[in-house]
């Protein structure tokens, strides 16, 4: 069932994944929206636009891979791996007390999870 849609799948799910460029972009309006704080160091912000910039980039390759069977796999196996990994730096730590950051990791091991159900042949 999921593999008759990947396609679209991928399109929407890289999309949104995508919109981590805002952090790029503007870190600070972002992080505030995210924790309701803003790191004021450079180094802080710095790392903070190089993630969003990274997440940016596999949102753009899970675009890529809806278009291109041949990478799909890894692509897909590449973003299970981070979006678990948010997850898990959420929910296991006390970060839950931010609700923005919830919802983001929620949907990330959602999405994570198709991911895996896809892979798996379902």
């Amino acid at each position: 069932m999921i593999g008759a849609h990947i396609e679209l799948i991928l399109i929407v799910t890289g999309t949104l994944t995508a919109m981590a460029v805002l952090q790029f972009v503007a870190p600070v309006p972002v992080l505030r929206a995210i924790g309701g704080e803003v790191p004021s160091d450079e180094v802080a912000l710095a790392l903070a636009r190089h993630w969003g910039l990274l997440i940016f980039l596999i949102g753009i390759l899970l675009v890529y891979a809806a278009f291109r069977p041949a990478i799909r796999d890894p692509a897909m196996v590449v973003a299970v791996v981070e979006k678990f990994a948010l997850g898990a730096g959420v929910f296991g730590t006390s970060l839950r007390k931010y609700p923005v950051l919830v919802a983001i990791a929620a949907g990330d091991s959602v999405i994570a999870l198709i991911y895996v159900l896809y892979l798996a042949g379902f």
